[in-house]
């Protein structure tokens, strides 16, 4: 079960596409719940699998429709990986740094504070608009760390295998 803060954090995912005119419907509510109680920052598929669990005939259109609804209200973040599948954080929709496990690809929130936002400087010495950031620290986790079947990534920053 969603704690309180996880409660109100449904409350205003829900709003937001209430305001949009979007029902929210069991599977919806279903898939709300999937993307915050995940602490790992679930791929399509992790929230597929979780809805599919209590709506076993939710496609996977339904979950993708959904995450673009959620996208364009900002109530999720979308965490882009080149050769991997995106992972989604609704828990705190907005640019903020993660932590990722080249081993088992666990995406982790880093929370260290208030960093002075450097947009403005950024934008008037380039003349760009900044619209977002990201910022992503990548190495291996405490738990890759002590499984010894669990292989390390290569000095190159690449995986030798899982």
């Amino acid at each position: 079960m969603l704690g309180e803060v996880l409660q109100a954090r449904l409350g205003e995912m829900k709003a937001a596409l209430a305001e949009r005119g979007v029902a929210i419907t069991p599977r919806r509510q279903r898939l709300l719940e999937v993307l915050l109680a995940s602490d790992r920052h679930p791929s399509v598929s992790e929230i597929h699998e979780g809805v599919k669990r209590y709506y076993p005939g939710t496609s996977l259109a339904t979950i993708y429709n959904t995450i673009e609804l959620l996208k364009e209200t900002d109530q999720v973040l979308e965490i882009e990986f080149s050769g991997a599948s995106n992972r989604y954080d609704g828990r705190i929709p907005k640019s903020h740094p993660h932590l990722v496990c080249e081993v088992c690809e666990k995406v982790e929130d880093l929370d260290i504070g208030e960093l002075k936002d450097p947009f403005e400087d950024i934008s008037s010495s380039t003349g760009y608009r900044i619209l977002r950031r990201r910022v992503d620290y990548y190495g291996v986790c405490p738990d890759c760390q002590g499984n010894p079947l669990a292989s390390a990534p290569s000095e190159n920053g690449g995986k030798s295998g899982k």
